[in-house]
């Protein structure tokens, strides 16, 4: 018997649930589980929790997840487990049920873009800002400010020269100030804030310490802790999305499926401790993400398993 492999509770459940409904599961992995669930009272709630959603989706369940009856009966047939169809239906209904709890940020932002969406905003005073997908801004611009907060997402700025009005963009826990410049800013899922410089200069702020100066070509990065050193930035992958294109540089696994989620409907779940851990390297067609998981699941000897089109799961062997 493996043991369970989870990085959350909610992970650790599903991966109970699917081990114990497998034709192979032992009385041995009963009495595993049976210790997992009195460890501690949150895996009780997630298991109860786990239940439940299942217990709804046998009102909804389609005839193909039951097993024919030939697979059954005939001797000669190696049985097809079910694990994958009761994996993919519960993990489907869990994620479904844990985005319903919160609201998507930017929900009320004065500008936001859908997953899959590009949309460039033209502003008042002459700059253009181009939004990544699944992004949103709040513009406040007058007589005597130019500011622009990054509520979730990416956005590239091309801002207009207006030296009695800087124009601030405030992201994450840190902020660029301009005169006129072109840059991309990103907030990471960490909440960490990359900026990238294509043309003249900005300056970035970031936990109380001096603003740090970044020409084209150098990008850093910031959190409540302050700013990094500056370094040459790759601008072509920077850039990548504005050419609908998603490239990778040895990006753990986490990162990709998280950057993916801004182009694909829909929720990518990993099944197994260290899947998110695994390295990748990719260039990925940002029109086509379900072709990237596929990619994904080859490259990684992984197995890709879909319930609907907005829920997959990637599963080691």
């Amino acid at each position: 018997m493996e043991p369970v492999q989870a990085e959350t509770i909610d992970d650790a459940a599903i991966a109970w649930f699917v081990r114990l409904r497998d034709e192979q599961a032992s009385e041995a992995d009963r009495a595993a589980f049976a210790a997992w669930r009195k460890a501690d009272p949150a895996h009780e709630r997630a298991w109860h929790e786990l239940e439940a959603i299942w217990g709804a989706l046998d009102q909804f369940a389609p005839p193909k997840l039951a097993m024919p009856a030939a697979a059954v009966t005939t001797p000669r047939r190696r049985r097809r487990p079910l694990w994958q169809p009761l994996a993919a239906a519960a993990m489907l209904l869990l994620a479904v049920t844990a985005s319903l709890r919160l609201q998507p940020p930017g929900l009320f932002a004065d500008h936001r873009t859908a997953i899959g969406e590009r949309r460039t905003i033209a502003l008042t005073d002459g700059s253009r800002i181009e939004l990544g997908p699944d992004s949103a801004i709040d513009v406040e611009i007058d007589g005597a400010r130019r500011a622009v907060r990054l509520v979730a997402g990416e956005a590239f700025f091309s801002v207009a020269r207006d030296e009695k009005r800087p124009f601030v963009v405030s992201a994450g826990q840190g902020e660029i100030a301009v005169l006129g410049t072109a840059f991309d800013v990103k907030i990471a899922p960490s909440e960490r804030v990359s900026v990238v410089v294509t043309e003249s200069k900005v300056a970035v702020s970031a936990g109380g310490g001096p603003a740090v100066g970044v020409s084209a070509g150098q990008e850093v990065s910031y959190d409540g802790r302050g700013v990094s050193p500056v370094r040459t930035a790759d601008l072509d992958t920077a850039q990548a999305w504005r050419q609908d294109q998603i490239v990778f540089h040895d990006a753990p696994l986490d990162t990709v499926l998280s950057e993916l989620g801004r182009y694909r409907r829909g929720h990518v779940q990993l099944l197994g401790g260290e899947l998110g851990k695994r390295r990748v390297t990719a260039v990925f067609d940002a029109k086509r993400p379900d072709a990237a998981l596929e990619t994904i699941a080859r490259n990684l000897d992984l197995r890709l398993l879909r319930a609907t089109g907005y829920f997959a799961a990637l599963v080691a062997w």
